[in-house]
């Protein structure tokens, strides 16, 4: 494997190494907004339809992360043909696309969905409890 093949697969891993980093920080927003507007929700001062509120961010954190996922999977696989390739052939092509089959696979898949939903769900318990109450 010649030095830029080495170069290319450096830079890909750093790619693909934000595009974790990235996921990490929308799961990170998606959990600490979702609890405040749903603390806030029930909260005796707080609107009892407030907590209603952490859906729509959930939802929209959902689909980046799920986009994210996807595109990461895209460059790993960049990754691997740059590593299958014989001698000092690297294309340094960063072209990675990602299609509808790629987003929803990506938005089945545990690490994804297990958050993000659990945030919808108590939105809708807690604010269907304090719109009991």
């Amino acid at each position: 494997m010649g030095e830029y093949s080495i170069k290319y697969l450096e830079m890909l891993q750093a790619v693909i190494g934000r595009m974790a980093g990235n996921q990490f920080t929308l799961r990170t927003w998606s959990v600490g907004l979702g609890t405040a507007v749903i603390g806030y929700g029930a909260s005796k001062e707080g609107h009892p339809k407030a907590a209603l509120l952490a859906i729509f961010p959930a939802i929209v954190f959902w689909f980046l992360d799920a986009y994210y996922l996807a595109l990461e999977r895209e460059f790993r696989v960049l990754f691997s043909t740059a590593l299958g390739a014989k001698g000092d052939q690297a294309t340094f092509s960063f072209a990675a696309s990602v299609t509808r089959t790629d987003l929803l696979e990506a938005f089945r898949r545990p690490a994804v969905w297990l958050v993000h939903s659990a945030v919808i769900v108590m939105a809708l318990v807690v604010g269907a409890l304090t719109w009991l109450r």
